[in-house]
């Protein structure tokens, strides 16, 4: 038998095939199919012609953890909506991002999951019961995310270019990276981009800090603290210790400034035992062994 697995976070649909013992065989880095971000019709064609390049011959059963199915019932419906259109006569299972990260993580078991990549949010699994803490997107929340770390960024920016903030390399790599002319050509740069764009740039934080910015290095120390304090909330839905893991886009790019900050409290923290679209496979497992 064969699987499909898919991760679909905020700014990229990560699709694997899986054989029957979760090796995998093919994988599609493909766009989007957030459904706040992205139109319907595209989100459904990207998704179809993802699964037709992987199965070709429909033999797979499909299981898809997508940004956006969470409480909201209009979402969910909408989603599930996509999903059928996209997979046709496939069999699926849909479960929200989060949900197949932390499946991937613990390998299935009890424990807690932070998600920080272009919004942030932890999960806590126990007794087959889920839990969550953040997520509230990037209007609202979303703390220690790669959008958060680049609004942070652009912010010390504009207080370097008025004189609040000494200017630091921070200043110059900005410049460089977003290719401006003038500093006061970061309004109208900042005013064509979206969130997905503007948590892309969350990379420049990484170059300064590397160069040793204070800045920036402030900036990761800040993420890790709200990182953290997602972690310790949910903490209490258990009586001991779970074992928490990570993943995410801010975890690959700057783990030396944060992991240090969440190890100085967190004992148990230990890095992924399996990526979120291997999570999406074993959902999908689960689905054939249902009676």
């Amino acid at each position: 038998m064969l699987y499909i697995g898919i991760d679909g976070g905020g700014t990229k649909t990560k699709m694997v095939l899986f054989d029957e013992n979760g090796s995998r065989l093919k994988e599609l880095i493909l766009p989007t199919v957030h459904v706040l971000t992205q139109p319907q019709d595209q989100s459904i064609e990207i998704l179809r012609n993802g699964v037709n390049q992987l199965d070709p011959d429909h033999t797979a059963i499909i299981g898809a953890g997508l940004a956006g199915y969470g409480q909201q019932k209009e979402l969910r419906d909408k989603i599930e909506y996509i999903c059928k259109e996209a997979f046709r006569d496939r069999p699926f299972v849909v479960e929200s991002d989060v949900r197949i990260a932390i499946e991937g993580a613990l390998d299935g078991h009890d424990g807690i999951v932070v998600i920080a990549g272009t919004g942030s949010i932890a999960l806590s699994l126990k007794n087959n019961k889920l839990t969550r803490c953040g997520g509230w997107g990037y209007q609202l929340g979303d703390e220690g995310s790669a959008y958060w770390i680049a609004k942070k960024m652009f912010n010390t920016f504009c207080k370097e270019i008025d004189g609040r903030l000494p200017k630091t390399v921070l200043y110059d790599l900005i410049m460089k990276e977003c290719d401006l002319d003038v500093d006061y050509d970061i309004i109208t740069f900042m005013n064509h981009l979206n969130r997905t764009s503007i948590a892309s740039y969350a990379y420049i934080n990484g170059l300064a800090a590397d160069l040793g910015d204070p800045y920036a290095i402030d900036i990761y120390k800040q993420a890790a603290l709200e990182i953290r304090s997602l972690i310790q909330t949910l903490l209490k839905e258990h009586h001991s210790i779970p074992t928490i893991s990570y993943i995410g886009g801010v975890f690959e790019h700057a783990s030396n400034y944060i992991l240090p900050v969440l190890n100085e409290t967190i004992e148990t923290l230990i890095s992924p035992i399996h990526t979120p679209e291997y999570g999406a496979y074993k959902l999908a497992k689960k689905l054939r062994v249902k009676p």
